[in-house]
This record gives structure tokens, C-alpha cells and sequence, in this order.
């Protein structure tokens, strides 16, 4: 266990090999498209759905949350008012059917991800994932 200490605990749980700042991209993908699919839900009317897509975009940012206390500082406490801002949104969300909540803690998420790929771009540019990818609806009529 003493060689699981820093960063490196998360990727062998996670069972990837990717580095901090990739799997902090892959970790607001995921939390962005279960609010996608959460609001697509509330669209419809599938509060089972609605339900699962939200308990999952939690799940993932808690988790994020606990990486952000790793290191105390300013930027730590500034990420950990974002995430306590989308889960506070998450809450609302499921609470009351609320795609207005949805549509705030998504944005607040895209808008995190925007600096975070400035700050870290990939090597290969980063294509911008759209709403319809993420939600797997197409663009055919």
C-alpha cells in the first residue's frame, strides 16, 4: 500500500492508466453527459431515469470533490465550491423535476472542462463533444 499513495491510488482503482489531468477531462465527460441524460429524462417524464443519471453525475463529482481536498490551497477550495455548487444543483434537480437546476450545474461543469482543456490540451486537439453525442441522440431527422 505504500506505493499507493498521491494520484496513483485513483488509476489503479479505476483500473486505467491514464494521467491527473486526462482523467479529470474523462470524469467531467462523464458528469456533464449524466446531467445531459437527466434532463433528456425530465424532457420525457422518466423519473426512474432521471433518477439513475442524476445519482451517477453525484457520484462522480463527490468523487471529484475528494480529489480537490487532496491538496489544500485557493484553487482546491475555488474547484470544491464548484462541485458543492453542482451537487447542490444535482439536489434541486431531483428534487423537483428541475431542468432549470440541470441546465446550471451543466453549465457550470462545461465551463470547468473549457479551462481545464485550455490548461491541459491533449496532444491531438480536443474535439468538442456535442449535446447529441452525449445524450447518443443523433442529428438525423
Amino acid at each position: 500500500m505504500d506505493e499507493m499513495d498521491g494520484l496513483a491510488a485513483y488509476r489503479t482503482v479505476a483500473g486505467t492508466s491514464a494521467e491527473p489531468e486526462e482523467f479529470m477531462k474523462m470524469a467531467l465527460d462523464a458528469a456533464r453527459t449524466f446531467l445531459l441524460q437527466a434532463d433528456a429524462a425530465i424532457a420525457a417524464g422518466d423519473r426512474q431515469k432521471k433518477a439513475k443519471a442524476l445519482s451517477s453525475a453525484a457520484k462522480v463529482v463527490e468523487f471529484m470533490l475528494g480529489l480537490s481536498g487532496f491538496e489544500r490551497g485557493p484553487l482546491s477550495d475555488c474547484l470544491a465550491s464548484i462541485y458543492q455548487y453542482v451537487l447542490a444543483a444535482i439536489l434541486k434537480a431531483n428534487a423537483w423535476d428541475d431542468r432549470e437546476a440541470v441546465t446550471a450545474g451543466r453549465t457550470a461543469l462545461d465551463e470547468l472542462a473549457a479551462v481545464w482543456r485550455r490548461v491541459f490540451p491533449d496532444a491531438a486537439a480536443d474535439a468538442t463533444i456535442s449535446d447529441s453525442v452525449l445524450t447518443g441522440r443523433g442529428t438525423n431527422a
